[in-house]
């Protein structure tokens, strides 16, 4: 049971890690292209860059989802604190399964729905860079995935090591 336990920290660790280079590569880019166009906007009085718009468009949603993973593997997605306080133990722990399950349901469906889209989508491409539509989509896809796999491992982790380890949070997973 120790190496299930092992590997489940291991996934979630990598995930953890990705959904940080994620945060940080999408997060510089994207102060780098909007920068650059505010500068060639009243540098050079052209209107800005070109692609410029498409970019950031098909970008944030990596950015996003990054964050609601780091969310999620810290406990942090499920807003129903009010709920586990008037509950004790097994009871507790039970509200926290469904919660949790429910999520990972919904994120699921999500990813389902999101990749259906993509699907669609793309068939076009946007208008300068020639990208298709669909990478919003399928990093939503993704990542809802992803934030399943982590609150999987987040409720893991709190039957293995009990209530007091939901939320917590080792000093090299505080926020950026």
């Amino acid at each position: 049971m120790s190496r299930f336990y092992s590997a489940v920290d291991l996934v979630a660790g990598i995930i953890v890690l990705f959904a940080r280079l994620v945060i940080i590569v999408s997060g510089i880019a994207l102060t780098v292209v909007t920068t650059a166009n505010v500068v060639a906007r009243y540098v050079s009085a052209s209107g800005g860059l070109s692609f410029a718009q498409e970019l950031p468009m098909l970008m944030f949603p990596w950015f996003i989802i990054g964050g609601i993973i780091i969310a999620a593997h810290a406990g942090g997605h499920m807003a129903v604190e009010w709920l586990y306080e008037k509950l004790d133990g097994s009871a507790r722990t039970t509200a926290l399964i469904v919660a949790n399950a429910i999520s990972v349901a919904a994120f699921l469906v999500l990813a389902y729905q999101a990749t259906v889209v993509a699907e669609i989508a793309g068939a076009e491409h946007s208008p300068v860079l020639q990208l298709p539509n669909s990478i919003g989509y399928y990093s939503l896809s993704i990542g809802a995935v992803l934030v399943s796999i982590v609150t999987i491992a987040a409720t893991v982790r709190v039957l293995r090591l009990g209530w007091d380890h939901r939320l917590e949070i080792k000093p090299e997973e505080i926020a950026l």
